[in-house]
């Protein structure tokens, strides 16, 4: 039936509120990108340190798997791996659609700690005698984290998607009593031509949720790299050298311009 008293959008086939039915859908969609999205990052770290720490061999075999894994599109990686599992569930989605997003971390971390091995704080505490984990852990991982935590709010936004093809496609959670925006749409197909509601309002969840990490991210991200592009203009301010003009003045004396 369509909205009336007591339902504000509606009920479902059986009766039930449509309304609270998309709220608490949220809670269940959201909780699997937030975990797939923390599982991927914490896998990402893993593979990125040692990339980006140890370099040579470790870094060449660890970007192949990488390489092979960002080969294979995203949602038919998840897809598969979801598939393997003999009994569908709520953590098999998180599982699949964590590893997916473990590249994506990888790679990023990776590059921000090579940048960062031939940073001068870096040399100068390689200079100085400081031993390696302590350069990896307090200086070379803590200053390579802020675009990986700026990329994670991106990639929840695609987790959230996932997870509703998932769920769509009847690999997530089979509990009809703990619906998912995906399960919700996938079950609206048999009433979609008497009541297209049903279908309507999970596909704009669907959409409106991961478009605003979206922004979020984006704007996030645009933060970051003006931070990053006046952290770079600051430290290569010009230097000019000081002609020798008397005998007190020591030759080659670098001075800032006026």
């Amino acid at each position: 039936p369509g909205p009336g008293p007591g339902f504000p959008l509606g009920a479902d086939g059986r009766g039930r509120d449509l309304l609270s039915r998309l709220l608490v859908g949220s809670r269940q969609t959201l909780l699997v990108g937030v975990a797939a999205t923390l599982l991927g990052l914490l896998g990402g770290l893993i593979l990125g340190i040692l990339a980006g720490a140890f370099g040579g061999a470790v870094d060449a075999f660890v970007m192949r798997v990488v390489d092979v894994l960002l080969s294979i599109p995203s949602l038919l990686l998840a897809v598969s791996i979801a598939a393997l599992a003999s009994q569908p569930s709520q953590w098999t989605v998180i599982i699949a659609i964590a590893v997916v997003q473990v590249p994506v971390f990888a790679r990023l971390l990776r590059g921000s700690m090579l940048a960062q091995r031939s940073s001068d704080h870096v040399l100068a505490a390689r200079a100085l005698g400081v031993k390696r984990n302590a350069i990896i852990f307090r200086h070379m991982v803590p200053n390579s984290l802020g675009p990986v935590i700026v990329q994670s709010t991106l990639v929840l936004a695609t987790s959230i998607i996932d997870a509703a093809a998932l769920s769509f496609l009847g690999l997530g959670n089979p509990d009809d009593s703990r619906p998912e925006w995906g399960q919700m749409l996938g079950q609206a197909q048999k009433y979609i031509q008497d009541h297209p509601h049903l279908a309507v309002y999970p596909a704009l969840c669907i959409v409106f949720v991961p478009l605003g990490f979206t922004l979020v991210g984006g704007s996030a991200l645009a933060a970051e790299n003006v931070t990053i592009g006046t952290g770079v203009e600051a430290s290569f301010s010009p230097v000019v050298v000081a002609p020798q003009n008397t005998l007190f003045e020591q030759p080659g004396r670098p001075v800032t311009p006026p």
